[in-house]
């Protein structure tokens, strides 16, 4: 299983002071909030946290068709991580008896979350952010993040880009690939930014 979720950190509803009162205390569980509170940029992190939440909803879809997404009980343990520098947290979602893997990118202007099964290996899992503004970015946000996918994933599989096509299963995104085994595959988009992540081999690569 895989799931991603980008936040445009520029984006007007995640600047400083653009959430309601209680938004903290709807969205983030208590531990959550004391790591807010202590935090040095509590404003970076509250969306690498939506964002760590967003990812692993998504991977728990291909579990549950039917999950629910109500944040707060989407737990986050997110620390620095001690391979790669500063900018990337890691750690676990957990949600009722399931445990999630996450990583989380933090660039300047958005952050990058990818949700996997614990024993997924990461080196199988390819994720691709991406700027997009203008016409694009604003009228087909969508249309946007599948052609990052699409060019994404053919040079994966090593095939030329119109040999694959994206496609939904109720509200999963699928690529269909008639040359063989296509990658599991979930996309984002907020604001300015279209993303993607795969995990290539399969369900067979998460269990």
């Amino acid at each position: 299983m895989v799931g991603n979720d980008v936040v445009d950190l520029g984006d007007p509803e995640t600047r400083p002071g653009a959430q309601h009162p209680g938004f903290d205390a709807r969205v983030f569980a208590r531990s959550e909030r004391r790591l807010l509170a202590c935090s040095e940029r509590p404003d970076c992190l509250r969306w690498a946290l939506w964002a760590a939440k967003e990812s692993a909803y998504k991977a728990a879809r291909r579990v549950d068709p039917d999950a629910v997404f109500a944040p707060s009980r989407f737990v986050t343990r997110l620390r620095p991580e001690s391979v790669g520098g500063g900018n990337v947290l890691a750690g676990y979602v957990i949600h009722g008896e399931l445990r999630l893997r996450v990583r989380v990118t933090l660039e300047a202007d958005c952050v990058h979350a990818v949700a996997t099964h614990p024993c997924a290996r990461m080196g199988l899992v390819k994720a691709e952010v991406a700027r997009v503004e203008g016409e694009l970015s604003a009228a087909a946000p969508g249309r946007a993040a599948r052609d990052l996918a699409v060019a994404g994933v053919a040079r994966l599989l090593r095939v030329a880009p119109r040999e694959l096509r994206i496609e939904r299963s109720g509200r999963v995104p699928q690529v269909e690939f008639s040359g063989g085994t296509a990658p599991l595959l979930s996309l984002s988009h907020h604001g300015r930014f279209v993303a993607y992540a795969c995990l290539a081999g399969g369900e067979g690569a998460s269990s």
